[in-house]
């Protein structure tokens, strides 16, 4: 006896590709409407100024040295609502590279919102190859593997906002509209750091990443407010 097995066609990986990107940024475009609808109903919040400029951050840190910076043009900036700014590249003395991006708000969903990474970063063939959750010092923060055909970019990134670090996105919109009640507050950055690196050398990347991202938690605090500021 014969059996006969028809093999079901394969879907098209790409079209599921494209379903959960157009998911995703369905579901951050509620969230973001969402978050603004709230915010709109609480009055009396307080724009809340950077404690220094972020220009002034360490050239040296660690073992890591600043080699350029990058500035965005002003319709970027614009776009952002970004209040100030840095996009540094460190480089170690074994020749490592890590991209370092902070983004401070005054005043989120008033000045400017932020921008996931989940949504920005793919493109141009960079497509998501998998994220996860990590801990540094106690706290979580987000780590993504970005792929073009064999180049490879870990990133991490969190935000660093008003006493707290917080890996997710969602989370931290939750936070905004507690905080913008409860503290008459909406001031918050965006922290991203990026190394591009061979699939062999994922590893050892993320290594990098955590020791410089430990080390520039500890160096921001002295340009974020805390969840205690002083007001005149």
């Amino acid at each position: 006896m014969t059996i006969i097995v028809k093999q079901m066609p394969k879907k098209d990986s790409f079209l599921y590709e494209d379903k959960y990107l157009i998911q995703r940024v369905c579901i951050v475009l509620v969230c973001i409407l969402t978050t603004l609808i709230l915010l709109q109903s609480v009055t009396g919040t307080n724009s809340t100024p950077i404690l220094q400029p972020l220009r002034s951050f360490p050239k040296q840190i660690g073992t890591w040295t600043l080699q350029n910076t990058r500035q965005s043009s002003e319709g970027v900036i614009d776009l952002l609502g970004v209040n100030d700014y840095i996009d540094y590249t460190y480089q170690d003395n074994n020749g490592n590279i890590i991209n370092f991006y902070v983004g401070f708000y005054e005043s989120v969903g008033t000045t400017g919102s932020y921008h996931s990474p989940k949504n920005c970063l793919p493109g141009g063939g960079w497509g998501i190859d998998s994220t996860k959750t990590i801990k540094i010092d106690q706290v979580n923060v987000s780590e993504m593997i970005i792929r073009n055909g064999s180049q490879y970019q870990v990133v991490l990134y969190w935000f660093q906002n008003r006493g707290r670090i917080i890996a997710s996105e969602y989370l931290e919109k939750i936070y905004l509209v507690l905080d913008a009640l409860f503290m008459k507050r909406r001031d918050g950055s965006f922290v991203r750091l990026m190394v591009q690196t061979p699939h062999s050398s994922i590893d050892k990347a993320e290594i990098l990443l955590k020791n410089f991202a430990q080390l520039s938690m500890t160096q921001l605090d002295n340009y974020l407010p805390g969840k205690n500021i002083k007001r005149n």
